[in-house]
């Protein structure tokens, strides 16, 4: 019996220490007049790691306290009961956490902070992180929040509003950066939010952004960009061939009107790309604020001609793709460096797109169109050549 007594001490007094020390590192406070450094006691500066802090605002000590005392252990910081609407600009400087944002929250300042966001309530205005893209936070919606949703798709992930009119956010993933695809904003999205894209870190060359026919309006600075060259190849279904080129990104935008912009941005998307739009609305986006920024516009109706019309003059001057034929594969050999190659379909809808580094490419026949594949070919020195395939 005696045993049996000393055991069940022994659970109560292990239960009562796992119990005390969540209590220290799950800590809540009742912000206000109070310095928040005064709110914890020494043990629970050691040991929180999940702080839940409600009530009124933080004053810049406060964040001073939280930047200087808990960087390296607070993984959890619970804003979603604070009156807080504006996050001040460097506010939490490097502290890489999880951040759940007041129910009030109206603006985070620039480089507030890194690490990911829960938004509890408004969609809040993002400041600047144009220094250190990568360090920009990751915004998600609460599961049950009422007016929000995350959507993610194979090239980003994005938070609309659940009826779909407005997106808030949206980050490419880094399997778009490295592997290519379109950035595709949903059918039926109206308006695109301030700051919805900012200081993002954009691949661009093979890679698309589609706006739908139904965008009206895009918010100050959402297309405020960090734009990347540097990308690998595509072998994901797209719905328009690459509007881009070598240093230039591709946009087709879709809408007959041309939605307005508010403010721009010294990296306005558009002025690193190819536009294409509807064929009847060609003048009014040549003449359109912003619209008018892009390094050539053309339209949708001349995006899909171009990817058909291309085709082989075999015996016309140099060439520098030699190809092999055997009973399963085409073996194309190149006389000079070649830098990328892209497939095209005879009806002229993109394939893939591969960068290339060796003097030679084996394509399976069995992986060709059964009427006719298209390969052009861009070498290192700038010049191209397109020759036929057939299955």
């Amino acid at each position: 019996m005696k045993k049996i007594l000393f055991s069940v001490l022994c659970t109560m007094i292990v239960l009562c220490r796992l119990q005390a020390q969540n209590a220290e590192t799950h800590v809540a406070v009742l912000a206000g007049e109070v310095p928040l450094e005064t709110l914890l006691t020494e043990m629970q500066k050691q040991s929180v790691t999940y702080l839940e802090i409600t009530g009124g605002t933080l004053s810049d000590k406060d964040y001073a306290f939280l930047r200087d005392s808990l960087l390296e252990q607070l993984d959890t910081l619970d804003l979603r009961h604070a009156e807080i609407d504006t996050i001040p600009a460097d506010a939490l400087g490097e502290m890489n956490l999880y951040l759940i944002l007041p129910e009030v929250i109206e603006c985070i300042g620039d480089y507030a902070f890194t690490g990911e966001c829960e938004v509890t309530g408004n969609f809040p205005y993002m400041g600047k992180y144009k220094n250190s893209p990568y360090d920009k936070p990751l915004m998600q919606a609460s599961k049950d929040h009422p007016k929000l949703v995350n959507v993610e798709e194979l090239c980003y992930f994005a938070v609309y509003s659940k009826d779909g009119n407005t997106l808030y956010y949206l980050k490419p993933k880094d399997e778009f950066a490295y592997w290519g695809g379109e950035l595709e904003i949903l059918p039926n999205t109206r308006i695109i939010a301030p700051t919805a894209i900012r200081n993002e870190l954009v691949p661009m060359e093979a890679n698309n952004l589609i706006l739908p026919e139904s965008l009206d309006s895009i918010g100050d600075y959402a297309f405020d960009v960090t734009p990347d060259f540097i990308t690998g190849y595509t072998n994901k279904k797209t719905h328009y061939p690459s509007g881009g080129n070598r240093g230039r990104g591709g946009i087709v935008c879709e809408a007959k009107n041309p939605p307005k912009f508010g403010m721009l941005g010294n990296s306005f998307w558009l002025k690193f790309c190819y536009l294409y739009v509807p064929k009847p609305s060609l003048e009014a986006y040549k003449a359109a604020p912003g619209w008018k920024l892009a390094q050539k516009i053309d339209t949708i109706e001349n995006l899909l001609k171009g990817a058909q019309s291309i085709s082989s003059v075999p015996g016309e001057g140099a060439t520098y793709v030699s190809i092999t034929s055997t009973d399963e594969n085409y073996i194309l050999s190149f006389s000079k460096e070649p830098l990328q190659m892209d497939l095209f379909s005879a009806d002229g809808s993109l394939l893939s797109s591969q960068m290339v580094s060796s003097m030679m490419v084996t394509l399976p026949k069995t992986n060709l169109k059964k009427t006719l594949t298209i390969a052009h070919v861009r070498f290192a020195d700038g010049t191209n050549e397109t020759v036929k395939l057939m299955p």
